[in-house]
């Protein structure tokens, strides 16, 4: 028997995975995807700004915004880790920029050297075109860790958006980033005034981290969603901040502990070992 065996799961809650079946709809990101949603759907907006803490559920947010894009209608390019030279993201674009129907595949050039940016862009443009004219789709680009990105090549993605005909942009940019990416932008301030959307995801309150926890237990299998006593909710909440990934790994820990003691429900007393073990641990 392992853990999900004895608390009655069918599977792991708490793992660090982007699967966006976990994904919790507190009100912060459900007003997230709504406002990304718009923007990417009215195709006009340019570019959009999405920040958080560390381990605030940035990355799964906007997975769930890939997952909910109709690839019949957008071409969607989602870079995980941003901090490239700008013709190294072009090069990457272009190479994953795919056409549904196979005439236009054939069709396809070989691209340019990673180090000519005239050409890439000459590319990059005639590609676009194709996608708008030709499938009647509109490019997404998504770029995650976005404040590692430098200045400069921010200044060139900004630079995209002018590709558009003289009634609709051919694409939509999103930045997601730590809460250090807006001061960034805001000394850009071309980029800055490209921005139509900006949203800071906060951290989940008091009720949110329990409905957070037992929305993954129950996406889990757990029929209830219910192994830890209210006192433990009040103390993850504490000791957590409310931040998501803090609470992942606390009621992982808590989850294997209550298995190990046989416990029947994990209570105040319970995590306060396991905290006090991660503290000794940590210093």
């Amino acid at each position: 028997m392992n853990y999900t065996d004895y608390w009655r799961l069918k599977e792991k809650p708490f793992e660090e995975l982007c699967d966006t079946r976990f994904f919790f709809e507190s009100e912060d990101h459900r007003e997230a995807l709504d406002r990304m949603l718009y923007v990417v759907n009215d195709r006009n907006m340019n570019m959009g700004l999405l920040t958080g803490e560390v381990g605030s559920g940035k990355t799964l947010t906007k997975s769930v915004l890939d997952n909910s894009l109709s690839r019949n209608h957008f071409e969607v390019i989602d870079f995980e880790n941003s901090s490239f030279r700008f013709t190294d993201l072009l090069y990457d674009i272009l190479g994953r920029i795919t056409f549904r129907d196979s005439r236009l595949a054939l069709m396809e050039e070989e691209r340019a050297s990673r180090g000519d940016k005239y050409l890439l862009v000459q590319q990059f443009r005639k590609k676009l075109e194709t996608l708008i004219y030709e499938e009647k789709r509109h490019l997404v680009l998504i770029f995650d860790e976005a404040q590692q990105i430098e200045e400069q090549v921010l200044d060139e993605i900004k630079n995209l958006t002018n590709l558009s005909s003289p009634t609709e942009n051919f694409l939509t940019i999103f930045f997601v980033g730590q809460p250090e990416l807006r001061e960034k932008i805001r000394q850009l301030k071309q980029v800055d005034q490209r921005i139509f959307l900006r949203f800071h995801l906060n951290n989940l309150d008091f009720n949110g981290t329990t409905k957070y926890i037992q929305h993954r237990l129950r996406v889990a299998g757990h029929e209830m969603g219910t192994c830890f006593t209210s006192l433990a909710h009040e103390l993850i909440f504490r000791y957590t901040g409310g931040v998501p990934r803090e609470i992942n790994r606390l009621c992982k820990l808590a989850l294997n502990y209550g298995f190990a003691h046989n416990l029947p429900e994990i209570s105040r007393e319970d995590l306060q070992v396991i905290i006090d073990d991660i503290e000794e641990q940590g210093r």
